[in-house]
């Protein structure tokens, strides 16, 4: 499913991080450390301070899940994106996007190439979480019953 379709996208309007004074709020910027956030700094008045759960993209293509308050980087050539759920989404389930978003997409950016609304939008998620944990909950579901069935010998070698 395309990510336009599972979330809407969102760009972020702020300064450069150097411009707050510290505060309490994540400023959320490109780098793959503490969930992207740089620091916690007292957002201005101007700026577009975001609500999670949602999903981060920096400009280089690393996504982060943001729960409770945060300010995106919104300034320059490596803005984040913001993903917001278009349908109640679990925290599981926004982790399990963001880290497939790491794994199949992060390569498609760079310093050359930064991520983008207009990027972003048609790039696929898939398989999608429903399958997915259809999918997990049946090997688990098979392992659990080999696991049992090994055990169940072994009691049975020992009587």
């Amino acid at each position: 499913m395309k990510i336009s379709q599972l979330f809407n996208i969102s760009v972020a309007k702020s300064s450069g991080v150097e411009d707050y004074d510290f505060g309490e709020i994540p400023f959320i910027t490109s780098t793959t450390l503490n969930n992207g956030v740089a620091r916690y700094v007292d957002p201005f008045n101007e700026d577009k301070v975001f609500e999670g759960p949602a999903i981060c993209i920096s400009g280089l293509g690393y996504a982060t899940v943001q729960n409770g308050k945060f300010l995106p980087k919104g300034n320059g050539g490596d803005s984040v994106t913001i993903l917001i759920p278009r349908n109640k989404m679990s925290y599981e389930e926004l982790l399990y996007y963001a880290s497939l978003f790491n794994l199949i997409h992060t390569w498609r950016f760079s310093f050359g190439r930064k991520a983008s609304k207009y990027r972003l939008k048609d790039l696929e998620l898939l398989p999608e979480f429903k399958e997915f944990n259809k999918e997990i909950k049946f090997e688990l579901e098979a392992v659990g019953r080999e696991m049992s069935d090994r055990f169940s010998d072994l009691i049975q070698k020992e009587k």
